[in-house]
């Protein structure tokens, strides 16, 4: 936890991640330097795949960061392929992502968020459950440790007792409402280093 900081603190912050994300960026609470969201976005797509936007092209991560001088990063991946990617994937290729970061962008903050959860319903209808978005948080806290970058423990924020999300929190068991949205950025703006 650190004090709050103002919203312009993200100016210089690239965001990358899901859908889940990218809503949380539309919200209008805050404006990232670079928005990297897509809907169904996985760690392996997003050091591989020309996924992105530029000048009305398809780019690769490279190509969006290659040249920019962004101090902070801040991933929200992990979600879309914890069916089926296993742990050790996983933990590779998230691992090899830093690496990317860093040499692309020298000195740069690098921020981890693990899993938000999914409520009890989601968890029974579809793959993943909360015990595999658990498990990956997991392997993010020991990637954290390992890399040496910040983790910042947004499922901690959003689970319940019983290991969920809270059905009010949600428009559909996965995706948050406005107030979920504001609690996330809440809690970002009060997890940061050097502020």
């Amino acid at each position: 936890a650190s004090r709050p900081v103002a919203a312009d603190w993200f100016s210089d912050a690239v965001f990358i991640g899901d859908a889940r994300l990218g809503e949380l960026l539309n919200s209008g609470l805050f404006q990232p330097a670079l928005a990297l969201t897509q809907i169904g976005l996985n760690v392996r797509d997003v050091r591989s795949g020309s996924l992105f936007s530029l000048d009305g092209q398809r780019a690769t991560l490279r190509q969006m960061l290659e040249g920019t001088e962004w101090k902070k990063v801040y991933l929200m991946l992990g979600f879309n392929e914890a069916a089926w990617m296993d742990g050790q994937e996983f933990y590779e290729e998230y691992s090899a992502l830093i690496d990317d970061l860093r040499a692309l962008l020298p000195g740069v903050q690098i921020y981890l968020q693990t899993l938000i959860p999914v409520t009890v319903s989601r968890a029974a209808a579809q793959v993943p459950d909360n015990r595999l978005l658990a498990d990956r948080s997991a392997l993010l806290t020991r990637l954290a440790r390992f890399k040496q970058v910040y983790l910042v423990a947004v499922d901690a924020f959003f689970t319940e007792a019983n290991g969920t999300l809270s059905p009010g929190l949600s428009t559909d068991g996965l995706h948050l409402t406005a107030e979920g949205n504001a609690r996330w950025f809440e809690y970002l703006r009060t997890h940061t280093m050097g502020s």
